[in-house]
Order: C-alpha cells, then structure tokens, then sequence
C-alpha cells in the first residue's frame, strides 16, 4: 500500500471521529487495568473532548494533522504539534509531539503508520525540531515496538494513582 499523506484543514476534522472511536476500543482493550481507576468514557463523549483538543491544538502555527488517504478512503491519521522544550537536554528550543496516530483497523500492517510517521518527523524536522516525543498507553506493546522500530528510546515512565484512598 502506498498512501497519500496530506494536511486536514480545522474545517475537516470531524472525518476522524469513526478512526478515534477505534483507537478508543483499542485502548480499552490494550489498557483495561486503567479500568481500575474510572470506566473508559462513551465514544461519542471522548470524540467530543479530543475533538476540542485538536480544534485548540490547530490553533497553534506549527501543529498539523496529517492524514494517509488511499483515493477517498481514510486509512489514517496523526496529529503534531510544537511545544517549548526547557529541560536538562540538548533538544533546541522547541520539541515536537506526536498527539495522536491511528491506522483503520483494516490497513493496519500495510505501512500506513510509518508513512503518517516519516511525515510527521519531515514536516517537524522542516520547522528546525530535532526530537518528537510520543506517549504509549501502558499494555499497547504493539504499539511500543512499532515505535522502538522507527528509533523512539525510553524517555520518561508517567504513572497514574488514585488520589483518595
């Protein structure tokens, strides 16, 4: 499969909400011991609240979301965005992170993701970052070797705990 990537428009972004619904489902498949803290939120209210977010996100010049398209079909989609990078390393000024990156359940394993992640670091690496930081939920191992694959290192171990006990 040799997908097109391109950028969606703010105007557009409601043709992701089936693609966040699966990696919704996937995530609460890959994450259920996060159920232990809170039940996984309705599809539609999670697309609500990440739909905000991207729309505040786009609203920021360097962030973009990407989209892999094989003629009308959406096979998937990322979303960058650029954020000061103050801290202990040699990173330059700004650092970039990679938001989101869903491949259809249906193109998965046919190079889609690695096209959406090749754009992704082009289009930061053309905006002078040098690093693109990534958050996988615990248990998507999948997800962790696809990513130590396209060169991501460990960086930082983020925990969530309950705060009453």
């Amino acid at each position: 499969m040799n997908p097109v990537i391109d950028g969606l428009a703010a105007s557009e972004v409601d043709c992701l909400e089936h693609l966040w619904g699966q990696l919704l489902a996937h995530h609460s498949r890959e994450a259920a011991h996060l159920t232990a803290l809170g039940g996984v939120r309705s599809p539609e209210d999670s697309w609500r609240l990440r739909r905000g977010q991207y729309l505040e996100w786009l609203r920021e010049p360097l962030a973009a979301v990407l989209v892999a398209r094989d003629g009308s079909q959406l096979l998937g989609y990322a979303v960058v965005r650029v954020l000061d990078a103050p801290g202990s390393w040699q990173w330059g000024d700004q650092v970039g992170v990679l938001e989101t990156l869903v491949v259809d359940d249906e193109a998965r394993g046919a190079g889609v993701g690695q096209a959406l992640v090749r754009a992704a670091r082009e289009r930061l690496a053309g905006s002078g970052v040098q690093v693109m930081k990534v958050s996988v939920i615990a248990g998507n191992a999948g997800a962790l070797r696809f990513y130590q694959r396209e060169g991501a290192v460990d960086f930082v171990n983020t925990l969530v705990m309950p705060v009453s006990g």
